[in-house]
């Protein structure tokens, strides 16, 4: 368990640093849509509040780190699907978050948390019913 909090610890750490780089360096983020920004600031203090709770509770921290990083790929994609400011097409719009490197890193790092949370949930309730490949790592 101590590895799967460090390498969640990790992914946590990586989002909060992408999102305070975002919010440092994208001066369109601020002026166009600020209440996104706040709801980005808002992330990057969860994700360092949940790299504490993974290490100070148990098995139940898990949820947080999982509902928070599913909170914000949603709310991620529905800008990419759905976004649309004003003044500007969809589609440039659609563009320009994709082209962003440090938003599709913050997309991906989301991801990744979901992946670390749903497994360590998963995996101690498969009740010896290891997949092939895993079965050699456990014994």
């Amino acid at each position: 368990m101590r590895i799967v909090r460090l390498v969640l610890s990790a992914a946590l750490g990586t989002s909060a640093l992408v999102g305070i780089q975002i919010l440092a360096t994208d001066y369109w983020l601020w002026s166009a849509a600020p209440t996104h920004a706040y709801g980005l600031m808002a992330f990057v203090a969860l994700d360092l509040a949940l790299i504490l709770g993974v290490w100070r509770v148990t098995r139940l921290a898990m949820i947080g780190p999982l509902l928070t990083a599913t909170f914000q790929f949603v709310a991620m994609l529905g800008d990419i699907i759905g976004g649309e400011p004003v003044g500007l097409p969809a589609a440039v719009f659609r563009n320009y978050l994709l082209a962003d490197t440090a938003y599709v890193s913050l997309l991906v790092t989301q991801g990744v948390i979901m992946a670390i949370a749903i497994g360590t949930w998963a995996l101690p309730h498969m009740h010896g019913h290891w997949p092939r490949p895993l079965r050699i790592v456990r014994n």
